[in-house]
């Protein structure tokens, strides 16, 4: 009997803008990390500055979720997003 492997890459991305549905599309445990000093809404979770947020979802999502900044503009939008992306 064989058995099917899976490969991915590693993939970070920076987001520092405000998205009303940011595609999740091909991406296996997404972290969101805010090294920033606004606090940042994603999917209706305040994340505060220096949390992360970790979603174990150990197949590829599909869904677009909203991600939302503080209003301040003289805080720091700094929200980092790492997840395996399958190759």
């Amino acid at each position: 009997m064989s058995q099917l492997l899976h490969c991915g890459n590693l993939v970070n991305d920076l987001i520092k803008d405000n998205h009303s549905a940011l595609p999740l599309s091909g991406m296996i445990n997404p972290t969101f990390q805010n090294q920033g000093t606004a606090s940042v809404t994603i999917d209706g979770r305040i994340l505060m500055p220096d949390e992360t947020f970790t979603v174990f979802a150990p197949i590829v999502l599909q869904n677009a979720i909203p991600i939302v900044f503080e209003a301040d503009k003289t805080k720091t939008r700094k929200l980092y997003l790492s997840y395996v992306s399958v190759i």
